[in-house]
């Protein structure tokens, strides 16, 4: 199973996730080394950063998820692990990895929000057990993404043309930049181009019993 690496994520503190394009088989697919998350040794050991190129080999052991996730998540054996030399990733067009009109669409409808608050929709989420994906993807113009700060952390306002989101983020790359040096960090680590290719995803709904998988913002590529 070889992926371009799309989504490196941090969900809490040494813990992160990562999702990747099934190059032959044109799918999402969320590596589980056991079944598990990756560690940042894990992330440093296999180079894995968005557009690298890796093999993996599916223990076939059935991850104990429920949908959205089930439909990516994919227990992989860590020690089969190879990273290829792979050259530059193509985010658009012919063989990319497929993307949405909407984000609304990228999750076939089911996008729902706890309010709208000066035309923004706040706290999107997909209910869990929808029958679909947790990972999708707009291309949108770069000045249609910003950044701003709520409560300590990092927001993404995006505008995919019919809805404007305040979404969380879960980038390691944005996230790692907001640390470093603030808001304009992150808006220098976005890509130069004028379109940009932003990778959407669902967490696991924590919030009993409303059952809620929150959007977020795994990546931003161009």
């Amino acid at each position: 199973m070889r992926l371009l690496i799309t989504d490196v994520t941090e969900m809490s503190t040494g813990n992160f996730c990562v999702a990747g394009w099934d190059v032959n088989q044109l799918r999402m697919v969320r590596p589980l080394p056991g079944g598990r998350n990756w560690t940042a040794a894990l992330l440093a050991q296999y180079a894995v950063v968005p557009g690298a190129l890796i093999e993996f080999s599916p223990t076939g052991v059935a991850h104990n998820s429920s949908y959205p996730h089930l439909t990516e998540d994919t227990q992989v054996d860590i020690m089969a692990t190879i990273t290829l030399n792979a050259p530059a990733a193509n985010w658009f067009g012919q063989n990319a990895p497929p993307a949405s009109a909407s984000v609304a669409a990228a999750f076939y409808d089911n996008v729902m929000c706890n309010s709208i608050w000066n035309g923004r929709h706040q706290g999107a989420y997909v209910p869990i057990g929808a029958p679909i994906g947790s990972l999708g993807t707009v291309v949108l113009p770069r000045s249609n993404i910003s950044f701003e700060e709520a409560f300590g952390k990092l927001k993404a306002v995006v505008n995919d043309g019919n809805v404007e989101y305040v979404l969380a983020v879960s980038s390691v790359v944005l996230k790692t930049a907001w640390r470093q040096g603030g808001l304009l960090a992150v808006s220098n680590a976005l890509p130069a181009s004028p379109f940009v290719h932003v990778r959407l995803g669902l967490a696991r709904a924590f919030d009993q019993p409303l059952h809620k998988c929150y959007l977020m913002v795994n990546g931003i590529h161009g």
